[in-house]
């Protein structure tokens, strides 16, 4: 039983698909099925269920990965551990909300520390690889993480100005039931409250536009495609004055720091979150 072996086991247990641990660690897919084969002939037991171009991890797999997976926690944590001088290191950070803000900490970050290699994915799934650390609104998936709250913004819709809409008083969501809508796409939490702000006031949007980049959901509204549902805050600024903004009354975004507590957090992780916190305190002060 060899230790990559284990790794490669992990992966596809939790990916449930040898060509995605193949694709991650760089090797052939017969690597990983072949690897796994001689473990599950080792063991005397079975630790996935095949059929057709699937897999599943079956209940001895289960089994097996809550204890393997544990150790090599530890035996990462304590490499970790043991070379952690706070000035190097890899932090690995899913972004599903405030990308800017937390693409700004980036770049102030690596001109602190340039010997700390920063890997961000967004709009992914937070679980779906090692993630030190998560931005997301409320998941609970993440049970398993840390969690504390970055942020809580007022929601309004970006309305272009040259809409009647744009000049309404006394202006309410229900008014938007036959605008079209931008958004971005649909694992991102704009997506989802946009939905939820529709709902609460009887009907479901009419989503013409989805982007996987707010800078296209912002030009369409600007062009006038649509309008949009966005947090105050986190794009403030982002507008041209050809966008007006309408707060919508009652409604918050909550964003969330998730960070992994199943093994060794590097200094550097910790630096950037407490960095990444203080982004948020200055622009809220600005």
């Amino acid at each position: 039983m060899e230790l990559l072996q284990l790794k490669y086991f992990c992966d596809a247990a939790r990916s449930q698909n040898f060509t995605k641990t193949a694709e991650k660690y760089d090797v052939p897919p017969s690597n990983i099925s072949q690897s796994i084969r001689r473990l599950e002939k080792e063991l005397g037991a079975a630790l996935f269920t095949r059929c057709a171009n699937s897999v599943f991890l079956n209940e001895n797999g289960k089994k097996f990965y809550d204890r393997v997976s544990q150790a090599l926690g530890i035996l990462d944590s304590a490499v970790a551990e043991a070379s952690d001088d706070g000035e190097r290191g890899r932090i690995n950070i899913c972004v599903n909300t405030n990308r800017r803000i937390v693409m700004t900490a980036v770049e102030k970050f690596q001109k602190l520390y340039p010997r700390v290699t920063i890997k961000a994915k967004f709009f992914c799934d937070p679980l779906s690889e090692g993630f030190d650390i998560v931005v997301s609104d409320f998941d609970a998936r993440l049970n398993s993480f840390k969690s504390r709250e970055l942020l809580s913004e007022r929601l309004a819709v970006a309305i272009n100005k040259h809409s009647d809409l744009s000049g309404v008083r006394d202006f309410n969501v229900s008014m938007l039931e036959s605008q079209p809508f931008i958004s971005l796409n649909e694992s991102s939490s704009l997506y989802k409250l946009t939905v939820q702000v529709c709902a609460k006031h009887g009907f479901s949007p009419n989503i013409v536009v989805q982007s996987d980049d707010p800078f296209y959901v912002r030009k369409c509204v600007d062009l006038g495609l649509g309008v949009a549902v966005v947090p105050m805050f986190s794009w403030k600024g982002q507008f041209s004055d050809s966008v007006v903004l309408k707060p919508i009354d009652g409604m918050t975004r909550q964003s969330f720091i998730y960070t992994a507590v199943d093994r060794y957090q590097p200094e550097c992780v910790n630096k950037f979150t407490q960095l990444l916190i203080s982004e948020c305190n200055e622009e809220r002060s600005n």
